[in-house]
């Protein structure tokens, strides 16, 4: 035992040793190294470049010059300075960087004659090759010579010719210039020189508007595309990119107009526009939806596209009627006929799917006629060369019907069977986020839970947002004591809403309100007796409980919800225009990362006149 106590003793002394060894020997120049970086990051200069020059002497890394040039500059030891550089000249002819810096140091000298003798002629020396270019530039950027750089690319342009415009690299430095129009000017010209690059181009112009807070880059591009149509109107490219652009800043109106104008000149019979209608569709863009697939309709039933165009219409107009919480019964029976006669007139068959769909959601979640919904959705399941597919869509929404009249098991296995399916598709994350919603009516909640974190990540970001809000509203809300009772309740009455049993919901709304009064679920019950008031039409009540929502729970989930809805109410309803502005812009400023920010944006422009939309 002593023998065994003893080695264990030398093998612990033994470490020990090794441990000590880099505040010795090992390790003295990387000691020395942490101390002068921490003597620079207190401004401790004097002693950082007395450490600094050891350690250049020692190995001059590019850290430890930077950190000692800068040293030097601060305790204004200019002549040392210029003599490190000098000596790294002498040592590294072929090294431009070297050169530059030497202009650096009698820049920060106050030698500005000394600078610019010095970097001119760097400039004007400079070789007819991409290489030399890029390395001048490269060693101004480093250095912050921006306007230096600039000129070198320019110069360098004018030696190289079209072989070597460096566009891209100008861009940049005009961005950091924050001159746009230069800098949007140049990714085109690079466009239309290297059209095979479009995807890249557009890579970098969607990274420069979408990173672009005051909208000035975005402003930028679009004048430089509209200069460039009205100046080139035979080029189609422009208005193509033109195009493209609205659609990123969903300017609908806009996109319709380019897409309308490009259609007409190539010839498409419409595609562009059915296009630019789907996409103003899913932005809840009625009304130009509408005028795009009319647009289509318009070229007559002999044209490709004229069913999709119809089906889209009809869709439209029962999007925009039932989105208004304002619509009669008599609405909805005039377009339930609309459907019927296009029906009647079209046939049944692979192609007109979607209308009998359409039909069946409004038969079922509008018209109370669930029989009839559902046997419209059976009789798709047998019509011939329907694609698995559109049959798995025509399952998801009959699922949906199950569950409003109170079928759960069975609609749990039909979402089932479209996620197992369609695995790892957008269809199925749809059919998955719905079976785990309907575990969460039910009171399934770690079941729930589970799907909706596979659903976070790899997801639409739609699907994901919805899931990630979810799966937190059950992790907040279970409690650490466990008691799940006011997330049950709630959730029921979730369920009461989907069902359109409006005054059963708010009954037991009002019950979590008065057996949890300080429980946290309660900003979740407000905003869905918001819901409920919306569909009721009280929107004075349904305002009231969204300032509430924003007032009282700034930093929950749905405060940014809560905010674009009370905007929307103020636009759209109360139609107060400065109102309406105020709340969009305060959603902007206070939650720049919502999924609400641009449509919040181009609304807010909208009103005050600027007339995107």
């Amino acid at each position: 035992m002593f023998i065994k106590s003893k080695f264990f003793l030398l093998q612990c002394l033994a470490l020990t040793s090794v441990l000590l060894l880099p505040f010795s020997l090992l390790g003295q120049d990387h000691t020395d190294e942490q101390l002068a970086a921490q003597y620079f990051r207190e401004g401790r200069f004097e002693r950082a470049a007395a450490l600094y020059e050891e350690l250049f002497e020692k190995n001059p890394t590019r850290l430890v010059y930077n950190n000692y040039l800068e040293s030097l500059f601060a305790i204004e030891e200019f002549r040392k300075a210029e003599r490190v550089v000098r000596s790294l000249i002498r040592e590294n002819p072929g090294e431009i960087r070297y050169q530059v810096d030497l202009g650096w140091v009698h820049h920060e000298a106050g030698n500005e004659r000394q600078a610019r003798r010095q970097l001119d002629g760097l400039i004007s020396d400079m070789q007819a090759n991409p290489d030399a270019v890029n390395a001048l530039a490269g060693a101004f950027e480093s250095r912050g010579f921006f306007e230096r750089a600039l000129e070198t690319y320019k110069r360098g342009r004018r030696l190289l010719g079209q072989r070597h415009p460096f566009h891209i690299q100008i861009a940049r430095l005009y961005e950091r210039k924050e001159d746009y129009v230069a800098m949007m000017n140049e990714y085109i010209d690079y466009l239309v020189e290297n059209i095979s690059e479009m995807e890249r181009v557009r890579g970098l112009l969607q990274d420069a508007i979408t990173n672009d807070p005051d909208f000035s880059r975005n402003e930028a591009l679009r004048e430089v595309l509209m200069r460039r149509t009205q100046r080139n109107p035979d080029n189609t490219l422009y208005s193509e990119m033109l195009l493209w652009l609205s659609l990123q800043q969903k300017d609908f109106n806009m996109a319709f107009m380019q897409a309308r104008a490009l259609d007409r000149r190539l010839r498409k019979d419409g595609e562009m526009v059915l296009e630019v209608a789907t996409l103003s569709t899913n932005n809840e863009n009625y009304n130009v939806a509408a005028k795009a697939f009319q647009f289509v309709l318009d070229k007559g039933e002999a044209n490709p596209f004229y069913i999709e165009a119809l089906v889209g219409y009809l869709d439209v107009k029962f999007l925009d009627v039932t989105s208004s919480y304002t619509y009669e019964r008599e609405d909805l029976l005039r377009i339930e006929k609309e459907y019927q006669e296009a029906i009647e007139k079209l046939g049944v068959h692979r192609n007109t799917v979607r209308l009998i769909r359409n039909l069946a959601n409004l038969q079922a979640f509008y018209l109370g006629k669930t029989g009839t919904a559902i046997e419209l959705l059976h009789s798709i399941l047998d019509i011939p060369n329907v694609s698995n597919r559109v049959k798995a869509e025509c399952r998801i929404e009959l699922a949906d019907i199950l569950v409003l009249i109170g079928d759960v098991w069975d609609a749990k296995l039909l979402y089932a069977q479209v996620d197992r399916m369609f695995r790892d598709d957008p269809l199925a994350h749809e059919a998955k986020f719905k079976n785990a919603r309907l575990s969460f009516y039910i009171g399934e909640f770690d079941w729930a839970k589970a799907q909706l974190d596979i659903l976070k990540a790899g997801t639409s970001r739609l699907i994901a947002n919805d899931a990630m809000k979810l799966s937190l509203r059950i992790q907040d809300n279970i409690g650490f004591d466990e008691n799940t009772e006011p997330l049950e309740m709630y959730a029921r009455a979730e369920k009461l809403i989907f069902m359109n049993r409006l005054d059963e919901a708010i009954a037991v709304l009002d019950s979590v309100n008065k057996l949890f009064p300080g429980h946290q679920i309660n900003d979740d019950v407000i905003y869905a007796r918001v819901e409920i008031m919306m569909q009721k039409g009280d929107y004075q009540q349904a305002d009231s409980l969204l300032a509430k929502i924003v007032e009282q729970y700034p930093s929950g989930l749905l405060a940014d919800d809560a905010l674009f809805k009370r905007a929307e109410l103020y636009e759209n309803i109360f139609e107060d225009r400065e109102k309406a502005m105020n709340l969009y812009q305060e959603l902007m400023v206070g939650f720049p990362g919502s999924l609400h920010t641009v449509t919040a944006r181009n609304r807010f422009r909208t009103l005050r006149g600027d007339l995107v939309n």
